[in-house]
């Protein structure tokens, strides 16, 4: 009886220190079994170790990194440059690229951008190809440090699994009881959502420092020869035209009124002058 007190009050203890209760409701005989299958499940899950490659060991353990290449092609070479990054990327499965965005706009200036995550290893292939037909504008690298986060996360996931292993032993030496069987049930539901978050949140960690980030784009030169300008402004004379005078008439719209205002003044000033000399 001491004992079953005494792992009662523990209960009490832990729940104090910020696991949230949850008001889920199921089967405890059923939920006793899975709950007791998947703390084992969960305690033996282990995270593949980061990808190997040619510059990993130059690599922060925990150092996520992020790249941004900003080139100039002809206008003609932004399409197929920006359909070979594609290509490339879905032909590096070793390297694990994957597409998280595309753009391509094919108006008077194309413009494309490819936002892509693969291994560290193929990134210089990457950004060669986009650069390889065109200048570069601007590169950029940009590094976070994940640490602080990656162990933190860890300690909280270490905190719960010991948690839910204190539960169950509670479970099991307070099978008589309904009420405490109850809530420990429920307090197990809560802890398994947790660590279920906390786990998903380390993979997500991990896959940013294994994978490099890399967001190229792609605009087309604002001057290709001497007769671009001039052409380009032929194509849109018409329009400009009218622009200007539906401008004009606006201004005339405006001065109109303004004018007779001042015209009127002009006179009565002036009838104001003759007087005072007579």
């Amino acid at each position: 009886m001491r004992l079953f007190n005494y792992l009662l009050a523990l209960f009490i203890l832990c729940s104090n220190y910020g696991c949230s209760e949850s008001g889920s409701e199921s089967s405890v005989t059923s939920y006793n079994h899975n709950a007791r299958a998947s703390s084992k499940v969960v305690a033996d899950i282990r995270f593949p170790e980061p990808i190997t490659g040619v510059n990993q060991g130059e690599r922060g353990e925990y150092i996520a990194y992020e790249h941004f290449l900003t080139t100039e092609l002809p206008a003609e070479e932004v399409e197929p440059v920006f359909h070979k990054l594609q290509l490339l990327c879905q032909q590096e499965m070793e390297k694990k690229c994957t597409i998280l965005h595309s753009s391509l706009s094919n108006d008077e200036k194309p413009y494309g951008r490819i936002h892509l995550r693969i291994h560290p290893t193929g990134v210089d292939k990457i950004i060669d190809l986009a650069s390889e037909q065109g200048g570069v504008i601007q590169r950029e690298t940009k590094a976070e440090d994940l640490q602080d986060v990656i162990i933190d996360n860890q300690k909280r996931l270490e905190m719960l699994l010991q948690y839910q292993s204190r539960l169950i032993e509670l479970e099991q030496k307070s099978a008589s009881d309904i009420d405490t069987l109850i809530k420990v049930a429920e307090k197990l539901a809560s802890v398994q959502s947790d660590i279920e978050y906390s786990q998903g949140k380390k993979a997500k960690l991990l896959k940013r420092t294994q994978m490099d980030v890399v967001q190229v784009e792609l605009h087309s030169k604002s001057y290709t020869s001497f007769w671009n300008p001039i052409s380009d402004s032929l194509s849109h004379f018409g329009e400009n035209l009218s622009d200007g005078l539906s401008e004009a008439i606006t201004a005339i719209a405006y001065l109109f009124p303004w004018t007779l205002i001042v015209l009127f003044l002009f006179y009565l000033i002036r009838i104001i002058w003759r007087k005072t000399r007579s």
